[in-house]
């Protein structure tokens, strides 16, 4: 039933009205839950807070003021981790960036 529906829904010229079951419905969403749910990549862990810095960190490191640090994360130069309400900064892509 979910490749029918996936071949449809690709053929942009098809002009078809579809009647579902609610049963039916729900065993598609199922379906999906589980495939997404295989295929998911595993969740990045954090192992260990020092491969993170944080602002004062960077700064200090890279001889920067805090504006300039989030000016760059906004231009996407460097790219700060939320971890909780905190702004971190992967270590590796800070020595990459003073590199640079």
């Amino acid at each position: 039933m979910v490749n029918t529906i996936k071949d449809l829904l690709r053929d942009e010229r098809a002009n078809v009205n579809v009647v579902v079951s609610l049963a039916d419905l729900q065993e598609l969403v199922n379906e999906l839950v589980e495939n997404r749910t295989a295929t998911a990549p595993a969740p990045v862990e954090v192992e260990q807070s020092r491969e993170l810095m944080t602002r004062d960190e960077v700064c200090e490191y890279l001889g920067v003021t805090k504006p300039t640090l989030h000016r760059w994360n906004k231009l996407g130069y460097l790219t700060c981790i939320k971890v909780g309400s905190k702004v971190r900064y992967r270590r590796e892509d800070i020595e990459a960036f003073s590199v640079k």
